[in-house]
């Protein structure tokens, strides 16, 4: 049987990445990407990852347009004026130059026989109800389906790479073929079976799936994490991860359970909280308004650069009603975990922030104190409170410059876990029956 890679993809509203996880190496390919998630569109020709000069060349946040605006025209037929192409096409050819440039890299590292198991991190969505969130859903869905079609069939040397100009009328011919070869009708999924569903493409050796952001973000931190044994559990880990990414800020609690006879570990996750709108690019635009207002213009680059340095700035009220939003719907959400067993035992949460805008100075205590006060509300032991954490311990053997690289990185790492699908799903775990004494009648 051929070897399996997994491969995990972030396309985020304002940067990609990917990251590939070989098993028989037990480890992690070398110099994972980091790219724009922009568009350049001139003469006829589309480049992905090449920062946008202007709006009039460019497009920034093609995932903030997927998602807030899935009931216009048609996903795969109507033509944009920015990109020159239908928002389907731009976005599947967003997410084939990030699979060409990983296989690339994957043949060069580990060789061309594996076979790929690619994961795509998936926004919490599915949470919600309603016709625009379920487009954007089904939106994605077949973008990703047609894109991995076109990876799986067409020459690598006609791909299109990261950074490198490709003909419009020629990806939309590939586009094109592929849907008639039926590849954009993909399984829909919910909320509860999203890590279980998988897809073959062509050929066999591309498998593909889905993982929700908060999931693909905490899974590398919570497999890092040591399991504690209390009453009442053999062997738990807890974990509330918080995904500040661009466009949107994405919470999930999830678990990592040793089984008292076998010792084997099970991962499960709950029901993550809806994609949040405050996330980094709302404190991107304030900080550069910021600075313009005092005459000291700032371009989006520098702004993402003195977002996470403690120069100052973060003292400013702004950045203050920015961590209280985001601080605030952490605390909702955690009054609402459906875990009464796990939750309150005195084993530590780990409370993690990742995503680009996951370090900004001071969040972290904002979103730490917004845990304690919602777990007060529910009547949680000091024992356990006194047990909070937010170090986040890191999976070994990955090597990054500064602790933001790896925050940044987190989606895609999870998204390449080698068992997504183990990751089980509990709608909500009650507390533990008390036993209930019943005293025989006495016959007089």
């Amino acid at each position: 049987m051929e070897p399996t890679s997994f491969l995990g993809i972030d396309w985020g509203t304002h940067s990609s990445k990917w990251a590939c996880y070989l098993p028989l190496q037990k480890a992690y390919l070398r110099n994972l990407p980091l790219y724009s998630s922009d568009l350049t569109c001139k003469d006829g020709t589309v480049t992905f990852a090449v920062e946008s000069a202007s709006d009039d060349t460019g497009v920034r946040g093609l995932k903030g347009v997927l998602i807030n605006d899935p009931l216009g025209g048609s996903f795969w037929d109507a033509q944009r004026l920015d990109t020159e192409t239908s928002l389907g096409e731009a976005v599947s050819f967003s997410l084939c130059c990030l699979i060409a440039n990983a296989l690339t890299k994957i043949n060069e590292q580990a060789g061309a026989e594996h076979a790929i198991d690619i994961g795509f991190s998936f926004p919490n969505w599915l949470v919600d109800k309603g016709r625009k969130v379920e487009a954007a859903a089904k939106n994605f869905r077949e973008a990703a389906a047609v894109a991995v079609h076109i990876a799986a069939t067409v020459n690598a040397n006609d791909l299109p790479r990261p950074e490198v100009a490709f003909p419009i009328n020629k990806w939309r011919n590939l586009v094109a073929a592929a849907i008639d070869q039926g590849a954009s009708k993909t399984e829909a999924f919910s909320i509860e079976t999203i890590m279980k569903v998988s897809f073959t493409a062509q050929g066999g050796r591309l498998r593909w799936g889905f993982i929700t952001e908060s999931g693909a973000a905490g899974l590398p931190y919570l497999r890092a994490m040591e399991i504690e044994e209390v009453p009442g559990a053999h062997g738990l880990a807890k974990l509330l991860v918080i995904d500040v990414g661009a466009g949107s800020t994405d919470i999930g609690y999830m678990l990592r359970v040793e089984h008292r006879e076998t010792g084997k570990e099970k991962l499960y996750y709950f029901t993550p909280a809806s994609s949040f709108p405050v996330a980094g690019n709302e404190l991107t635009r304030e900080l550069m308004n910021h600075y313009r207002a005092m005459n000291q213009p700032m371009t989006q680059t520098e702004a993402e650069a003195r977002k996470l340095q403690p120069t100052g700035w973060h003292q400013l009220a702004f950045v203050d009603t920015w961590r209280t939003r985001i601080a605030q719907h952490v605390n909702e959400y955690v009054r609402g975990i459906p875990d009464e067993r796990w939750l309150p035992l005195p084993v530590p949460l780990n409370i993690v922030l990742t995503g680009g805008s996951g370090l900004v100075p001071d969040l972290k205590e904002a979103v730490k104190a917004a845990v304690i006060d919602a777990l007060q509300s529910r009547s949680v032991e000091n024992q356990t409170l006194e047990k909070i954490s937010t170090s986040g311990q890191h999976l070994l053997n990955l090597s990054f410059r500064t602790e933001a690289e790896y925050a940044r990185r987190a989606v895609c790492l999870g998204a390449g876990d080698s068992d997504r699908p183990g990751c089980m799903y509990i709608l909500q775990m009650d507390a533990p029956s008390k036993v209930r004494v019943v005293t025989a009648p006495k016959w007089v």
